[in-house]
């Protein structure tokens, strides 16, 4: 999910640009978080590929995924006022309710993940 949403992202550049510079953010961090984020997103994807970062990515998914559904949250309820979705590809078509569904389901998934990850390193002694 990180790899395509970071790949959607750089693909159609113009477009995610323009949706985050009418994100509720102080406009010098604007496009310091616009390439922060997919890059971020793929390195996520990079840790979770390896045994040895393969924790560390989980972490790092479950926290982004927190984050991004709190916001979702927070854009859903309408502290923001109208915010749009920065999200690329197919995902930046749903609404603010489904969204946050979305993203609840892949917080539990990154939640389990974690938990099986560290269920196995205390299995196996690391």
């Amino acid at each position: 999910m990180f790899a395509y949403a970071a790949f959607s992202k750089l693909f159609d550049f113009g477009s995610y640009k323009l949706q985050m510079s009418l994100q509720p953010l102080p406009k010098w961090s604007t496009s310091f978080i616009m390439l922060l984020l997919p890059a971020t997103e793929l390195i996520v994807v990079g840790s979770l590929l390896f045994r040895k970062t393969r924790l560390l990515g989980f972490n790092a998914s479950f926290m982004l995924m927190l984050i991004f559904t709190i916001y979702v949250g927070l854009a859903m309820v309408g502290v923001f006022g109208k915010v749009p979705c920065s999200c690329g590809g197919v995902i930046r078509h749903l609404k603010w309710p489904q969204h946050f569904v979305f993203n609840v389901f892949f917080l539990t998934i990154s939640a389990y993940g974690l938990y099986l990850e560290r269920k196995e390193r205390r299995f196996i002694g690391r």
